[in-house]
């Protein structure tokens, strides 16, 4: 459970460096001797006999039948074994799960009597905890920075719980933010194991905070405000002994690097595997990796400033692998210079190629970062309306350096060697290169389309749309996709900027007509046609492929009104002539005896026949 690990100091005499990893032994205490089913008794008496058996194993005990109780502590004089540590751990688990028995049967029956007692015990338990972080701190060339890092974590945490029982809510919640922050900032500082060991003491330590966040009536108690109030609490506590976590845990950290650049003997990158010799390359390469997991794990609704932090770390991690692999193409470069082999060019390319992933990797970051600026921008754009000022001032010019800044990172990248031998990550540049020459021609035109230079901000859109753009597409086509492109550009992103440039055209030449319509239908009311002047007053139905036209936008001519009469076919007249020469049969009157009347003409007989005549 405890380790002892010897380091020669530089004088060369030989010391004793200790080490405890606490979270894992007390891990496997707990869940093997009764907390698993959470048996508080049956793990006190576990912790109880430990204490016995290492006190008899060191000669360290405080009394026996044959003498009276003599008390011995452990202190950084008589600290000559790590078992030392164990004795002080182990003196804290015993009061903690007494108290935590406490608190369990005072649940159930309701004594009183047992708060007091379950208070005494976790004071014991804050004692012993404590010493064992004055031992780590004090003697810190016996025990090593990751002991005294969890010492301090364990003896928060206990104090903590003390605190939350008395009711000292803010005490308690400076305790359990500090304890929170050293095990989040350890997590990533050892193992897979020691990373999971981390985050279940994380887990534990988050309602104890949200519950003395609800007290104090501070945030809503989810988790995104536990972190931001860990985040406060930390700031406030600056100089009460917080301000020296971030040291520590930058030397475990660097410790852990070192371990595991060990096992980093090569780099795999655009299909290539190349190995890694240097150490501090690699030791930089790994710290670059790590700040950047935590960058692509951060949530996207954070906020801008904790996102440019995460953004800072990575540009500097990649910054300083950059120039140690800077440092290392230029020592090879001088020793090719005097002795040159087959070998030895074999390793310089080696060396170019891990300086150009590294170097790649830096400034693509770097574009990501301003891209983030960028979408801020625009952001506040749409916020502060539409003042002219506040548009040519301000935010146009800001994000028009932004871009500049992208395109001269993306051309740099273009210039590192081996890039341009590398057919693929060519095309991939050129295609950003393009795309973002689009967007930075975009955001120009925006600038004079607001200072209302129409023509000019037209031409730009022009521009944008019909080479750049048409450029993008091209490369794009013959691009094939690859893991390692951090930052891909899309057939869809290459679309959807399109039918940004063609809105946004189409808008600039609609408000260049509405401010000057009036003196487009004074100029255009007579145009030169083969050389004679006529009156241009056609309705725009009759005109459409002409432009501009004389619209006005009081009384538009669009449709002639009322029409014009246009002669249309008409169904022809017919006379009926024939009838004059028909003799009809007699009528029925006639048949039966009647004498017909002898008034009328033929016609009207012939209509009387049909229809009857009226009696007289």
């Amino acid at each position: 459970m405890s380790q002892m690990e010897i380091d020669l100091p530089e004088k060369g005499q030989q010391s004793l460096t200790f080490s405890l990893d606490i979270l894992t032994v007390i891990n496997e205490a707990r869940n093997t001797h009764g907390l698993r089913h959470q048996d508080y008794q049956r793990y006190r008496k576990y912790c109880a006999a430990k204490l016995h058996r290492l006190r008899i194993k060191l000669h360290f005990t405080q009394g026996s039948r044959s003498r009276a109780f003599q008390k011995k502590e452990v202190t950084g004089e008589n600290l000559t074994d790590a078992r030392f540590l164990d004795i002080l751990l182990f003196d804290t688990e015993r009061a903690w799960s007494y108290a935590m028995e406490l608190k369990h049967e005072s649940r159930s029956s309701g004594d009183t009597r047992k708060k007091h007692h379950l208070i005494k015990r976790l004071k014991k338990a804050a004692k012993s905890s404590g010493a064992l972080e004055k031992i780590c701190l004090m003697d810190a060339r016996k025990v090593d920075t990751k002991t005294a890092l969890e010492a301090q974590a364990y003896s928060a945490l206990m104090s903590g719980y003390l605190f939350f029982e008395k009711q000292d809510w803010q005490a308690a919640l400076d305790k359990f933010a500090a304890a929170r922050t050293i095990c989040e900032k350890l997590s990533a500082a050892g193992t897979s194991h020691q990373e999971a060991l981390c985050q279940s003491t994380i887990d534990d330590i988050d309602p104890n905070i949200r519950y003395c966040a609800y007290k104090l009536s501070l945030g809503s108690g989810t988790t995104t405000d536990v972190e931001d109030l860990v985040k406060i609490t930390v700031r406030k506590n600056k100089g009460v002994g917080l301000d020296l976590l971030e040291a520590q845990i930058e030397d475990v950290l660097s410790q852990s690097r070192r371990e595991k650049a060990a096992s980093l003997t090569s780099i795999s990158w655009r299909n290539r595997v190349v190995p890694l010799k240097n150490a501090d390359m690699a030791v930089c390469i790994l710290r670059a990796q790590e700040v950047t997991k935590d960058l692509e794990n951060a949530p996207e609704s954070a906020d801008d400033t904790a996102r440019i932090e995460l953004f800072d770390k990575v540009l500097e991690a990649y910054g300083d692998a950059e120039r140690v692999a800077k440092n290392a193409v230029k020592e090879d470069s001088d020793a090719s210079a005097r002795v040159r082999s087959s070998k030895s060019e074999q390793n310089t390319m080696n060396l170019n190629f891990v300086y150009t992933y590294v170097a790649y990797n830096y400034l693509l970051r770097r574009v990501q970062r301003n891209l983030m600026l960028i979408e801020s921008s625009k952001h506040q754009l749409k916020q502060e309306g539409t003042e002219l000022g506040k548009f040519i001032g301000g935010k146009y010019q800001e994000i028009v350096k932004l871009y500049d800044n992208i395109l001269q990172s993306i051309n740099e990248i273009k210039e590192l060697p081996g890039v341009l031998e590398n057919p693929s990550l060519e095309q991939e540049i050129d295609v950003k290169i393009w795309y973002f020459k689009a967007w930075r021609t975009y955001y120009v035109a925006s600038a004079y389309s607001a200072a209302q230079e129409i023509a000019e901000a037209v031409l730009l859109y022009e521009r944008a749309n019909e080479e750049y753009i048409t450029q993008a597409r091209a490369q794009l086509l013959s691009v094939k996709a690859d893991k390692d492109d951090i930052l891909t550009i899309t057939n869809k992103d290459i679309n959807s900027l399109e039918e940004t440039l063609r809105v946004e055209k189409l808008k600039a030449r609609a408000a260049w007509h509405l401010a000057h319509s009036e003196d487009i239908e004074a100029k255009f009311d007579k145009l030169s046609v083969d050389g004679e002047t006529k009156v241009y007053n056609e309705p725009l139905c009759n005109c459409l492929d002409t432009y501009p036209t004389n619209i006005s936008l009081h009384s538009p001519n669009l449709v002639p009104f009322p029409p014009d009469v246009t002669p249309i076919p008409a169904k022809p007249l017919l006379f009926d002539i024939a009838s004059n020469y028909i003799e009809y049969p007699p009528s029925l009157s006639q048949r039966a005896g009647r004498k017909p009347q002898q008034t009328g003409s033929r016609i009207s007989s012939l209509f009387g026949g049909i229809w009857g005549s009226k009696n007289s």
